[in-house]
């Protein structure tokens, strides 16, 4: 065990070096924070609902109700509904991460997926102080990224008190779907450098 860090962060490297995948952005205080919530499931903070019900918490985390947290899960390890789970609200953004581990056939290539997404979301949290810095992100808005496989992918930026999901969605909330929870990210993190124009 590293100095400074709890024996769950330590198994969460393990378990996704096992899985031949790197590891994900964490904040600074989740060595000391995190916990095995349940098999394989390891978070800042406790939870109800699975991983899986990504939907669910992309619905708290808009509607301003979650506190900032990480979680990084592998639910239905050695079935076909297998997949890797990220999510981490931090500050102005949220991010949704939901990859199928793949057959044994398609391990490595789901393995690649995987960490091709995480390098993603390590660019896009450096990138996001420099958008709020530019203005670009409101000092008081979000960038959510839902990236997933299964449930679909899509980013939005909102300001302050918008809210996707809504019957009447406010004007100002730009939401972009994508194909793929790369492009999703991808998208976004463009977005952010300001490759492309503000939405």
């Amino acid at each position: 065990m590293a100095r400074g860090r709890s024996r769950e962060y330590d198994r969460l490297e393990a378990m996704l070096a096992d899985t031949g995948l790197s590891m994900p952005p964490m904040p600074a205080d989740a060595a000391t924070r995190i916990k095995e919530r349940a098999e394989g499931c390891f978070s800042t903070r406790t939870f109800k609902e699975s991983p899986a019900n990504v939907p669910h918490y992309v619905r708290k985390a808009v509607a301003g109700v979650s506190p900032d947290y990480v979680l990084v899960a592998r639910v239905g390890h050695g079935t076909a509904a297998c997949a890797i789970h990220y999510f981490l609200v931090q500050g102005p953004l949220q991010v949704f991460l939901q990859v199928a581990c793949g057959s044994p056939a398609g391990q490595n290539r789901a393995t690649a997926a995987v960490d091709e997404c995480f390098r993603f979301v390590h660019e896009l949290v450096a990138a996001v102080p420099r958008a709020l810095q530019s203005g670009r992100l409101p000092a008081t808005g979000r960038l959510t990224v839902v990236a997933s496989d299964r449930s679909g992918s899509f980013w939005e930026i909102a300001a302050a008190g918008e809210r996707a999901g809504q019957t009447a969605r406010p004007a100002r909330v730009k939401t972009h779907e994508a194909r793929t929870p790369r492009q999703a990210l991808e998208a976004a993190l463009s977005w952010c450098r300001g490759e492309v124009p503000s939405a």
